[in-house]
């Protein structure tokens, strides 16, 4: 008798526990907002900066698209403000699978916890950034850490682009 109620108490106390009934997709976010931007600025040049590239997610006919362009530089080459000057060296366009929208929510959720990382300081650095077309979305990260780059690293494998190499000139 002991056990029955043991076990029946058991299953009532199971029972009444929260069940998570919450869906996770990419796809939510893009209902709310027109475009999603991942942007990425890398320390070519040291200091002086170095190429971006820039992925813009948005959904169109009821599919998850995105862009992928990459600029390259040539550090010796100033605008006349002294800027470094980016040429745009490669564009594609895909239309995301399930499984490239579960890597670029794992960056996006990665770049999150990163922002309770100690700020670094310094000249140069590699700077990191999620935002939404409508402003109401701002997550970013710089620095020189090996844990950003392997983050964005981990997102450009999953979405079939090359990682990242950063020439220091």
């Amino acid at each position: 008798m002991k056990n029955y109620f043991l076990v029946l108490l058991l299953t009532l106390i199971l029972s009444c526990s929260k069940s998570s009934n919450i869906k996770y997709s990419f796809d939510n976010i893009l209902s709310y907002q027109d475009t999603v931007l991942i942007k990425s600025k890398f320390a070519d040049c040291g200091e002086w900066g170095g190429h971006d590239e820039i992925i813009k997610i948005y959904s169109e006919n009821k599919l998850t698209k995105l862009v992928y362009t990459k600029y390259k530089v040539n550090c010796g080459v100033r605008d006349d403000k002294g800027s470094i000057v980016q040429n745009e060296e490669v564009r594609k366009k895909i239309v995301l699978s399930t499984s490239q929208k579960v890597g670029l929510m794992n960056y996006i959720n990665n770049l999150m916890h990163y922002n309770f990382m100690e700020n670094e300081f310094g000249n140069s650095g590699n700077s990191f950034s999620v935002e939404d077309s409508e402003n109401q979305l701002k997550i970013s990260h710089y620095g020189s850490s090996s844990i950003l780059m392997e983050n964005y690293d981990d997102l450009m494998q999953t979405l079939g682009f090359p990682t990242v190499v950063v020439k220091n000139e």
